[in-house]
């Protein structure tokens, strides 16, 4: 079990999913068990390659072992992962409703589900929801509710979102960056996505590309 965790996970690193996967119906022909630790390596090579008939088999055999009643947050966390890159934010939601612990993790992985498939008001409440239980946004979290702000051109929840950035120090982490000029420049506020863009220690074709994409919008 060791010498095939070892392997998946250096596939699944590689971005190789789709060898990951074959290694599991080669550990299903060998009869060998899977552990928690292989169980979390295949989920998230279901999620890179949209697998999700694989996604929901594994999802299965989690349950048969009696995995989802312990508390590993990993185990769960990739669950959710899972379903939100395969399409699936609802089912995601329903596995981050069962899980008996969440971590800013768990939250973001649920998050960035909506995200992907355009769900940017659910996107919202949840961000917000996070923080009523006590949990501190990190640079994900933000780039999702950022990127929700954006798409529904809300400059009440951007400016919010913003001040709790800097509050944070975030506002130098070139992905928030990134995601605060590209919001800026969607709700209008091109003069704020000029000043982000301005402070912004490193520049990518991202921070470029967001900035013109804003005036060129208006």
């Amino acid at each position: 079990i060791v010498a095939w965790n070892a392997l998946i996970s250096g596939y699944v690193e590689q971005g190789r999913g789709h060898e990951a996967l074959k290694c599991y119906e080669k550990i299903e022909r060998e009869g060998i068990s899977p552990d928690i630790v292989m169980f979390t390596c295949l989920l998230k090579a279901c999620g890179s390659t949209g697998a999700i008939d694989k996604g929901k088999k594994v999802h299965d055999e989690i349950v048969r072992k009696g995995f989802m009643k312990n508390e590993d947050i990993v185990l769960g966390t990739a669950l959710v992962e899972m379903y939100g890159k395969c399409g699936l934010p609802g089912k995601a939601q329903d596995v981050f409703n069962m899980l008996p612990v969440r971590n800013i993790i768990s939250w973001t992985a649920l998050m960035s589900g909506y995200v992907d498939q355009h769900y940017d008001r659910e996107v919202l409440y949840w961000f917000y929801k996070m923080q009523e239980e006590g949990l501190i946004p990190d640079a994900a979290a933000f780039s999702c509710g950022l990127k929700a702000c954006g798409i529904i051109r809300s400059i009440s929840l951007g400016h919010s979102m913003y001040v709790g950035i800097v509050k944070s120090g975030l506002d130098q982490n070139s992905t928030v960056g990134n995601m605060l000029v590209d919001m800026f420049g969607k709700c209008g506020l091109l003069e704020e996505a000029q000043q982000v863009f301005d402070k912004l220690l490193s520049r990518d074709n991202v921070s470029w590309s967001s900035l013109m994409m804003g005036y060129a919008q208006h």
